[in-house]
């Protein structure tokens, strides 16, 4: 008969035990992916893609490694994963906001006010960000939903171009970075840009002046130059 100390248990009950967990979570795959999301979302928000190891995502979610390969197929695969899932609501939030809009120039002011509140609204957001700058290229890999974005964006500014609603000597690409750039550079350097400010404005007080300044100098830029 095994004598069994504290929580131990004979090296045969053990691997019983974990096939068993094996089959439970193969037998419930929804929930498996959400576990194996919401570990892989803490870690990879916390440490990094590259500072994130499988092991320590399968222990967090309480699944095996192969349960991950299984649902994922990589690391890289479960990153993108979990990136899609949050920004899922920005991205059909913005989607949408390009689809139906009529005018170019207010979906710009529009969009890079959307993009301040949801960064504003989710320090996460800019975790993920920030790590796959500190990281290179190897920690970011476009998601599909990001390069439609991209696409439908720059088709939009074009036609604007085209109009003459937009500058047209401005690359829509590099318009698009900026939109993007401005607001997650405020929300990365917060804490530096409110220690340098001598001013007894608090946070969001501080957040709604760079917004308003902003938005202005970014359409400023885009908005086509007075002819003399």
């Amino acid at each position: 008969m095994a004598i069994l100390i504290g929580d131990q248990r004979p090296r045969d009950e053990s691997g019983a035990a974990d096939a068993a967990e094996e089959t439970r979570r193969r037998r419930d795959p929804e929930a498996t992916r959400k576990a194996i999301l919401d570990a892989g979302e803490e870690l990879f928000v916390r440490n990094g893609p590259i500072g994130t190891s499988l092991s320590q995502i399968a222990k967090k979610a309480g699944v095996t490694k192969s349960l991950i390969h299984h649902h994922f197929g990589s690391k890289e695969e479960l990153w993108q994963g979990v990136q899609r899932r949050h920004f899922r609501k920005y991205f059909e939030l913005q989607k949408r906001m390009i689809q139906e809009s009529s005018s170019t120039a207010e979906l710009l002011e529009e969009s890079i006010v959307a993009y301040f509140r949801f960064l504003q609204q989710d320090p996460k957001s800019v975790r993920f960000f920030s790590w796959t700058l500190v990281e290179g290229e190897d920690g970011h890999c476009p998601m599909d939903e990001e390069k439609e974005l991209f696409e439908l964006g720059i088709e939009k500014i074009r036609e604007a171009q085209a109009a003459g609603e937009i500058r047209d000597d401005l690359e829509p690409f590099f318009i698009i970075k900026t939109l993007i750039s401005l607001p997650m550079a405020w929300f990365q350097t917060h804490e530096d840009t409110r220690a340098l400010v001598d001013s007894e404005i608090d946070a969001a007080g501080l957040d709604e002046m760079y917004l308003r300044d902003m938005v202005e100098i970014f359409l400023g830029g885009v908005r086509p130059r007075p002819t003399s």
